[in-house]
């Protein structure tokens, strides 16, 4: 029981660790105020246009902005996140597809096959 309750705590402990914190934005990225916004700006007409982005309360962001995942893992595909462009001092909660961001270098992340 024991060994089991420690190897438990050692794997959770490292799949948080493998975790990238802070993310850089990939290019065209789609990030929301609310969880809920992100289906209806993918659709192809809203994610192309700004205005609809904007009156879900999202927004287009260009790559290369800093942000430091908040919730999600590498398995859940929406991320809660700190993004913090210049000019927004401590930066502003949103809510982004795991696929819109990447590393601080700027590679990508490992995609999911739910992604493809």
């Amino acid at each position: 029981m024991r060994w089991s309750l420690l190897l438990l705590v050692l794997t959770a402990g490292s799949a948080a660790a493998a975790e990238p914190k802070e993310l850089m934005t990939a290019p065209d990225a789609v990030l929301c105020l609310r969880a809920e916004s992100l289906e209806a700006a993918d659709a192809p007409k809203v994610a192309r246009s700004q205005d609809r982005l904007r009156g879900l309360g999202c927004l287009r962001s260009p790559a290369g902005i800093p942000a430091t995942l908040l919730s999600g893992s590498e398995a859940t595909f929406t991320w809660s996140v700190r993004y913090r462009p210049g000019g927004i001092t401590g930066g502003i909660t949103l809510w982004g597809r795991r696929s819109g961001f990447s590393r601080p270098d700027g590679s990508a992340l490992p995609t999911l096959k739910a992604e493809n």
